[in-house]
């Protein structure tokens, strides 16, 4: 019978035969019945012909030596290379082939050595050595870093731990003395170790995963029996043991009627004790739960839903009833869940289409937008897109390059997500939402979208716009966005150097506003105002103004001259050249009056403006140009 097993990354026992019988056993009400190991003749101590000296326990909890002598190294009978190849693996010798049959049993990654190739005959286990090189069994050569863990003898190192042995100590037919190894290595090291070398194995597959650190000994003995039996010769007595901090078992509470409740269905709290002590967890009853000891290679095992879930798992899911009708409370909307609908009906009336991307990009994204060192992914596990983006603009900017690639010119596109911008000091980065706009088109139409943004969310707000320069946006041509007097926000056309990144033709506009402000300022009951009764008078006036002069300091002279009947101030055009002097520009804004009492006389209104132009003439030295 042949069993095709996936196995999920959290069930390492399930890399093993053994790990596999356990379960089968407790499904199936059998006994389970691994290997009887029968205590060995011995010859010599283990502790007399070698040492093991861990220098990184953080790196290796364990490591465990046994020394066989006179051995005789030859091809494996038929039983032994039958069974590897059913499994996939090629036989090598004798010894070799033990060790690999032991793998598969246990799930337990074991390592032989040339005992007489090891100088002065002990072991180091360490990290690397800048510049250090090794020839590992399969003829690649390995560049050492100092942050891999390696296995070295006196003089150098003879393994990549938990990854693979090197070609100067393998056991060939010339060998008669042995060196076993057995160890547990951290998950992390392995895997970065592997995927830098480039070497995959069997046994890195499962240091990555976790290792049982309690059978590991009774793998490595199970090893010695097999040994000793195809290849002869004797077992020192004892092992060389080196291990920092021995397993400690835990425990985990279940209680029985919390079970039936999660799963909606009975299940008798002696069954499941029943079903709990067939996994081999010890169950027994204190009060009302039954608390249960979590074996070593059972470590995914740490809070009470997880027996639940084993006991679900035996018990049978087809044992779950099915209602017809399932019930949930309904919650009315939250605050920000409204802000955010709202803030997408308010953008789409605006023209733009929300998009959702991905939460890394480049480094080199990031720093157009002034983060040289943002948050990154280890490069072995991603090379590229690999920093946590401090800002949406980037990757709506990207957007942009793939609609115009597509034929798709004017983009109006927005998003609404995570960003980290760096924090005080070296910590973690500060997360907060973001709200993105990117638009090919003109940036008053971006502005326009913004202040009807603001005007719906927040209306009893005070919303400027700011000349400041800000990396990513063209000098000259970026504003800063204050609610209430506090910046909030960026506005502006992108730089030149963004648009070459990204390929673009024409550098697009942008905004960057965080979301948390807003939604603090958001004011959602409804409002109105009546219809006006009598219509309004505009004039427009063109102002020559130094070239220095911005619309904040004009429309603040203008909002110095108190006049109730102005209900509005709004920009026009801008006109520089001929006749206007060098050094000077042609402003053109248009005010608005009204009255509630009555239609206003050409008069009146003629006396306000007269007002104004006289304030703008004194704090701008503007002329009215004719």
């Amino acid at each position: 019978m042949v069993f095709d097993l996936e196995v999920t990354s959290n069930r390492p026992d399930w890399l093993g035969h053994l790990g596999v019988a356990r379960e089968l056993a407790a499904a199936s009400g059998k006994a389970f019945r691994p290997p009887q190991i029968p205590a060995p003749v011995t010859a010599g101590r283990a502790a007399d012909l070698t040492s093991v000296q861990v220098l990184d326990p953080d790196l290796c909890p364990r490591y465990t030596a046994r020394v066989l002598r006179n051995v005789k190294v030859g091809p494996s009978p038929a039983w032994l290379v039958e069974r590897l190849e059913a499994v996939g693996m090629r036989s090598v010798n004798n010894v070799v082939d033990v060790t690999n049959y032991v793998l598969m049993e246990y799930s337990q990654p074991l390592h032989s050595f040339d005992y007489d190739k090891l100088a002065e005959h002990r072991i180091v286990v360490r990290r690397a050595k800048a510049g250090e090189q090794i020839v590992s069994i399969d003829g690649t050569r390995c560049s050492l870093t100092s942050d891999m863990l390696v296995i070295a003898d006196a003089d150098r190192p003879v393994a990549v731990a938990g990854v693979m042995g090197g070609l100067d100590t393998e056991v060939n037919e010339k060998t008669t003395n042995i060196l076993l190894e057995a160890a547990q290595f951290s998950p992390l090291s392995i895997r970065r170790t592997s995927r830098a070398l480039a070497l995959m194995s069997e046994s890195n597959y499962r240091f990555e995963r976790g290792i049982d650190p309690v059978a590991l000994d009774e793998a490595s003995r199970r090893a010695c029996q097999l040994i000793l039996q195809l290849a002869g010769g004797q077992l020192a007595e004892g092992v060389v043991d080196v291990w920092a901090n021995p397993w400690a078992p835990t425990t985990v509470s279940l209680r029985p009627a919390r079970c039936n409740a999660l799963l909606g269905m009975d299940v008798p709290a002696a069954r499941q004790q029943e079903i709990l002590a067939a996994l081999g967890l010890s169950p027994r009853i204190e009060g009302e739960a039954i608390v249960c000891t979590i074996p070593p290679f059972r470590r995914d095992l740490t809070r009470e839903a997880d027996l639940i879930e084993e006991v679900a798992r035996l018990y049978g899911y087809d044992k779950i009833p099915i209602s017809p009708h399932v019930s949930h409370a309904v919650a009315g909307e939250t605050g920000p869940r409204r802000v955010r609908k709202l803030l997408a009906r308010v953008l789409t009336a605006a023209g733009f289409d929300e998009t959702i991307s991905f939460t890394f990009n480049d480094k080199e994204e990031a720093a157009l937008f002034g983060v040289e060192n943002p948050l990154c992914t280890d490069p072995l596990v991603r090379k590229s897109n690999n920093a946590l983006r401090p800002t949406i603009v980037g990757s709506l900017l990207r957007a942009c390059k793939t609609n115009r690639d597509a034929g798709t010119a004017a983009v109006n596109l927005y998003e609404l997500a995570a960003v980290f911008r760096p924090g005080p000091g070296a910590g973690l980065p500060e997360e907060h939402t973001e709200l993105a706009l990117v638009s090919t088109g003109e940036l008053a139409a971006l502005r326009g979208a913004v202040e009807a943004l603001f005007g719906r969310i927040a209306p009893q707000g005070a919303l400027e716009f700011a000349a400041a320069d800000a990396a990513g946006f063209e000098s000259g041509a970026a504003a800063c966005i204050r609610l209430d007097g506090s910046p909030v926000g960026t506005i502006g056309r992108v730089s030149a150097r963004a648009r070459d990144y990204y390929d673009l033709e024409r550098a697009p506009v942008a905004a960057a506003i965080r979301f948390e402000p807003l939604l603090a300022a958001a004011n959602l009951r409804r409002t109105y105002s009546p219809v006006p009764k009598f219509p309004a008078i505009r004039r427009d006036l063109s102002l020559i103004l130094d070239e220095s002069t911005t619309w904040e300091q004009l429309a603040q002279s203008v909002a110095a001259v108190a006049q109730p009947l102005r209900t509005g101030l709004e920009y026009v055009t801008t006109f520089r050249g001929k006749p206007i002097p060098p050094g000077r520009k042609s402003v053109t804004i248009t005010l608005t009056y009204r009255s509630d009492e009555g239609t206003l006389r050409s008069e009146t209104v003629d006396e306000q403006v007269g007002q104004v132009v006289d304030s703008l003439r004194k704090s701008l030295e503007a002329e009215i140009r004719s």
